[in-house]
């Protein structure tokens, strides 16, 4: 297994610091050591303490650390003065790791976590890195001014001898724009801005460059993914204390947007309303098969133009929203789009007479097929699409099938987009409890 190092404070809460970047490391499948450099007093709400540890026992650390396990990469998170950072510069250095420096001088709360850093990131630790990783607040602190043009922010940086940098929020606009810079050329990761704050969410983002460094990617590859992956960490966080949120490590379960731009939009519409879906989607109208919610691309003539939440089961267990993984659904969507190419979305629920019912009250346009008369050696879904359609001239925003010998009875919900069939589903069930009664009964 592939190693990566984090020389960093301990957060006693643990949101940030080492504790989140050895989940980091472990959820991007690198074995992850740690050297403490401080411990602090913290929580949620602030930092109330900190103390650093002497400056033989942080050596000490990484002797023993890097004399067995010798692992190559290096993340530099708290190292709160010059002596800790000159001491680790002089490892690094000593040991020829590739350090990934994230010049820490603030909680996310806004609390200081440095005394005089400044200075010695500029002599001993900015020469010697890799890349450096700074927000546009450090930023500011390492070249001694507000930053108006985050360009010429990188340029200076980069002539301070960091071989690349990465200003965290390189623009300051509605998006969570970051700008590379790698003495050359410039790029931009860009994904939707959240509108959450979370604690540890530096501390993360550098750690997972520094593990997918470690796993053979190249510098670009490596931020790109660490920007997806915790895009969706911070999205799923959650608040254990009185404070704010912290970064969920775990979010990644629910996977992360693709990087080409066209699937990412229809991959994050979709993510978009999956809590919306789930907060309505109830176990009784789950099929026993589960149901997939999936979006096309426009113009998808294929499975794997078709994004998909996987299974969601009446556990609510699902899977990964990926690509081309819904044959079921996607094969609805894609004969549906023959002849209405805006019906790019879909959803399968469970069957029963009321919920047919349901859906008439609902005001919802119907169709269904008879699968007895289905021809030998065809797809169902296709089939029963496009003799659905071809029977009414249209797509309607329902079709069911009762079902037949092996094969469960169906209701699918069909839609322009992702919100769209969410306020399908939520007129279904809006008649179910006007109803009062269960829904398949």
């Amino acid at each position: 297994m592939k190693k990566a190092l984090t020389i960093a404070g301990s957060d006693p809460s643990g949101g940030a610091g080492i504790q989140a970047d050895l989940r980091s490391f472990m959820i991007a499948g690198v074995h992850g050591a740690s050297v403490i450099t401080c411990i602090t007093a913290q929580n949620t709400i602030g930092v109330r303490d900190i103390y650093r540890l002497p400056l033989q026992i942080i050596e000490s650390q990484i002797d023993v650390v890097v004399e067995d396990l010798e692992p190559k990469e290096v993340k530099t998170g708290m190292l709160y003065d010059a002596g800790v950072t000159g001491l680790v510069a002089k490892k690094i250095e000593e040991y020829g790791l590739r350090a990934v420096v994230d010049p820490v001088m603030f909680s996310t709360s806004g609390d200081p976590l440095s005394r005089k850093l400044v200075e010695g990131l500029k002599k001993y630790l900015i020469p010697l890195a890799f890349i450096l990783t700074p927000n546009i607040r450090e930023a500011k602190e390492i070249i001694g001014r507000e930053i108006t043009d985050a360009k010429n922010a990188c340029r200076e940086i980069h002539e301070m001898g960091a071989e690349n940098v990465l200003i965290k929020g390189g623009h300051l606009d509605k998006e969570a724009k970051d700008l590379f810079f790698d003495g050359k050329s410039f790029r931009e990761f860009s994904l939707p801005k959240l509108n959450r704050k979370a604690h540890g969410s530096g501390c993360t983002y550098s750690a997972l460059i520094t593990a997918f460094l470690a796993k053979g990617m190249d510098v670009v590859a490596a931020i790109e993914k660490a920007k997806r992956c915790e895009w969706v960490m911070i999205q799923h966080g959650y608040k254990p204390g009185k404070g704010m949120d912290i970064v969920n490590q775990g979010g990644i379960v629910h996977g992360i947007p693709p990087i080409e731009s066209d699937k990412m939009k229809v991959w994050l519409e979709l993510q978009k309303e999956m809590d919306e879906l789930l907060s309505i989607l109830t176990p009784n109208i789950i099929p026993e098969v589960g149901s997939n919610f999936a979006y096309a691309m426009p113009n998808a003539t294929d499975i794997r133009d078709v994004c998909s939440s996987g299974r969601i089961m009446k556990n609510g267990a699902r899977t990964k929203i990926d690509f081309g993984k819904s044959k079921h659904v996607a094969s609805i969507i894609l004969e549906s789009m023959k002849k209405d190419s805006s019906k790019r979305c879909a959803i399968n629920i469970r069957y029963s007479p009321k919920i047919v019912e349901l859906c008439k009250k609902a005001g919802l346009s119907i169709g269904n097929f008879d699968r007895e008369k289905e021809p030998p050696g065809v797809s169902t879904m296709e089939w029963g699409t496009r003799t659905t359609v071809k029977k009414l001239e249209k797509v309607p925003d329902v079709i069911w099938d009762s079902g037949g010998m092996g094969k469960e009875a169906m209701v699918r919900i069909i839609g322009e987009s992702p919100k769209d069939v969410v306020e399908k589903l939520k007129k279904i069930v809006e008649k179910k409890r006007c109803s009062s009664k269960k829904l398949g009964n």
